[in-house]
């Protein structure tokens, strides 16, 4: 099964390396992480909203994330990347054999891009997922 964790989870719940990927930028899997310019406006959209929601709130994050119509931008990145659509067939058909954890830096109050990744594979390549953090509602 496809899963997720943040980076706190994913050492709490001892999850072993070999399966464990790493969504973030930097960190191996570029393909299927927030392009510099995605992340860039989203941090510019949720730092317009933390003087009233509050400084790293989940409220401004997650609103941010709804404002901008980040899935829609995200979803459509992934999809213009071969090689990310390749990269998420490959851990799809992986994660029927083995759970798979999609990690990323945000805890499950916070909308996260390896949530979108999830219903990709689930959507595309029939994968099973277990998405267990917050889906904010889309416009």
């Amino acid at each position: 099964m496809l899963r997720e964790a943040s980076i706190s989870q994913m050492r709490s719940m001892q999850i072993p390396r070999e399966k464990r990927v790493l969504v973030n930028r930097g960190r191996g899997n570029d393909e299927l992480a927030p392009s510099d310019d995605l992340f860039a406006l989203y941090n510019a959209k949720r730092a317009g909203l933390e003087p009233s929601l509050g400084k790293g709130s989940a409220e401004a994050h997650n609103q941010a994330f709804l404002d901008m119509g980040y899935e829609e931008k995200f979803r459509e990145q992934i999809l213009k990347d071969p090689s990310a659509m390749a990269r998420l067939e490959e851990l799809s058909r992986r994660s029927e054999e083995e759970d798979v954890y999609l990690v990323c830096y945000e805890g499950p109050q916070k909308a996260c891009h390896r949530r979108i990744l999830m219903r990709m594979a689930e959507e595309s390549f029939g994968a099973k997922v277990a998405v267990e953090g917050v889906e904010p509602a889309l416009g």
